[in-house]
């Protein structure tokens, strides 16, 4: 699978700091009526590394869910917040 990233300077310098490694997964909420998808990202190597796609791109390792959707298999990585509540939003991501 052919996945591209682009990842804007400020997410890039977060990633850095938070020691060059960013894993991006599905979660599933159920609550009472309908599942909830979700998207979240951890700064650590996943626990089962064989249900990721794994990118380099630069100095940065990036483990994308394979149960991720992907929009024309393409991910933004952005950032958000200030001060220490600076964090990843990822872009182009399809939930159901």
């Amino acid at each position: 699978m052919d996945i591209k990233v682009s990842i804007d300077d400020k997410a890039r310098e977060i990633i850095n700091d938070k020691g060059n490694l960013l894993t991006i997964s599905h979660v599933s909420i159920n609550n009472c009526c309908v599942p909830i998808g979700e998207v979240a990202i951890q700064y650590k190597k996943p626990d089962h590394p064989q249900m990721f796609n794994k990118i380099n791109s630069e100095n940065i390792s990036l483990y994308i869910d394979k149960k991720l959707d992907l929009k024309h298999q393409f991910i933004h990585l952005k950032h958000s917040g200030f001060g220490p509540f600076r964090t990843i939003r990822v872009e182009g991501i399809s939930l159901i």
